[in-house]
């Protein structure tokens, strides 16, 4: 909460020659911080004091928005963002995903609602991250996309279809980009490794990735891991969750094993990669496989 309240600020810094008088909203909103990231570029104030106006209105802590591509009102920063995992997905995987779409969002926001009650009740502090960090879910089709999260649009997820088909699935997609959330915002006010440009391959991406993303996947799959092993403990949990407990575990000592002989840590970083390495092997030994 505390490093929630200093990005805020930050942000707010970069906003302020283009806020009015008096103007602060109580939240940290995507589209906030996809302005602020552009204010050496053209800014629209008349957009950002509509949207601090409406956070203002729906109070301290808004529900989550909902976004589809396709929707009346889906607003320049979710078109960016789309725009920017496209480029991505089709440098990566080629040219087969040439265009995302507006997916079928009723079973899908159904999914992801139950999966949210359902963090609430087997991990509340997960959850109660959550909602300090997430503020809209956009929805979209594309073939091989499944999820992703943007600095630039810092408190939203984009999910692809496959990760609201279950709710196991929209639970284990909420703790992995929640999970980017809470990394980026850590890594705005501390280092980890110093070569983070330094090119290494792991379990979440066929391509090599920089070690700094090496670092993200191995904190997220962590995350999910935990998670779903939490759920998987109750005894109505579905046979699907331990599935998926198992794979972000084995996935997880994959990344874990490609980081280690590579990343360069602070001192800081070390620390940190210490307790990840004691949480896989906590897990490990809960759940051996």
């Amino acid at each position: 909460m505390s490093l929630v309240r200093s990005h805020h600020r930050a942000v707010l810094r970069n906003l302020k020659p283009h806020l009015e008088d008096g103007q602060e909203p109580s939240c940290l909103h995507p589209g906030l911080v996809w302005e602020a990231a552009r204010t050496s570029t053209a800014v629209d104030t008349g957009r950002i004091a509509d949207l601090i106006r409406s956070l203002d209105t729906a109070g301290l802590m808004p529900p989550i928005e909902h976004l589809a591509l396709d929707a009346p009102m889906c607003p320049d920063w979710c078109r960016w963002g789309i725009q920017q995992l496209l480029t991505d997905i089709q440098r990566t995987r080629g040219t087969d995903d040439t265009e995302f779409s507006a997916p079928h969002m009723k079973e899908g926001i159904a999914h992801l609602e139950d999966a949210r009650e359902t963090l609430r009740r087997v991990w509340p502090e997960a959850a109660l991250e959550m909602d300090l960090l997430i503020r809209a879910i956009v929805y979209v089709q594309g073939g091989a996309f499944r999820s992703g999260t943007l600095r630039q649009t810092f408190g939203a997820i984009y999910l692809g279809t496959a990760s609201v088909e279950s709710t196991p699935a929209a639970f284990e997609a909420l703790l992995h980009e929640t999970g980017h959330h809470a990394l980026y915002l850590r890594n705005h006010f501390e280092t980890f490794v110093t070569n983070g440009d330094a090119m290494v391959s792991h379990a979440l991406r066929p391509d090599p990735r920089p070690v700094a993303g090496a670092v993200h996947a191995a904190h997220v799959l962590a995350r999910m891991t935990y998670g779903l092993a939490r759920w998987a403990g109750e005894p109505a949990a579905p046979p699907e969750v331990s599935e998926r407990r198992d794979q972000a575990l084995r996935r997880l000592k994959e990344t874990i094993a490609a980081l280690e002989p590579v990343a360069e840590w602070t001192e800081r970083g070390r620390l940190y990669f210490d307790d990840l390495l004691k949480w896989e092997q906590e897990l490990t030994g809960t759940h051996p496989g």
